[in-house]
């Protein structure tokens, strides 16, 4: 994202905490799109995905107040909000076990690229760093960040031990904040 852009974000949440209106429809119309297909990959449901993006738009604007510039773009922070919303509503309202046919879509679902309006730059390298992880790393994250689970749903999935999945998932974050440059 462009810094530019990052600013122009950031303003429109500075004018949403002040109550502003117009400036949250403009956000919608900028971001929805991204923020949809992210929640559209964790739930795997349309209608779903576009309860779950109301929804996520309702807590930005009660909680914009709360954004800080210095900890975060606003884009990081939105996606963040999208896709917890999303892992928030799968652990509520659907038992997840996880089968090896789960285990091996999560990992697909890493390696596939993103809807149409997502392929911007940083999309690419980060399919590009995820592509560079071993199996059991890549794995790990894919379970974590696309299906919602945690380290001990994923280490009874992959039947390993808790550490050796915090150990994989540590070094993949790791690897990834290197390969990304962050």
């Amino acid at each position: 994202m462009t810094t530019n852009t990052a600013q122009i974000h950031a303003g429109l949440m500075n004018q949403i905490a002040s109550g502003d209106k117009q400036a949250l429809e403009l956000l919608y119309k900028t971001l929805s799109p991204r923020l949809f297909g992210i929640i559209l990959r964790i739930v795997r449901r349309r209608d779903l995905a576009e309860e779950i993006l109301h929804d996520t738009f309702i807590q930005i604007w009660q909680s914009a107040l709360y954004y800080d510039a210095q900890r975060s773009e606003p884009q990081i922070w939105l996606n963040h909000i999208a896709r917890h919303r999303a892992i928030d509503y799968l652990r509520k309202h659907e038992h997840r076990c996880c089968s090896v046919d789960d285990i091996n879509e999560a990992d697909q679902l890493s390696r596939a690229p993103l809807p149409a309006e997502d392929f911007h730059q940083e999309a690419r390298l980060l399919q590009h760093c995820m592509a560079h992880l071993p199996a059991e790393q890549r794995q790990s994250i894919a379970l974590a960040y696309y299906r919602g689970l945690s380290q001990v749903e994923i280490a009874r999935s992959l039947n390993q031990p808790e550490g050796t999945v915090k150990s994989w998932i540590r070094r993949a974050l790791s690897h990834l904040r290197e390969c990304i440059g962050l």
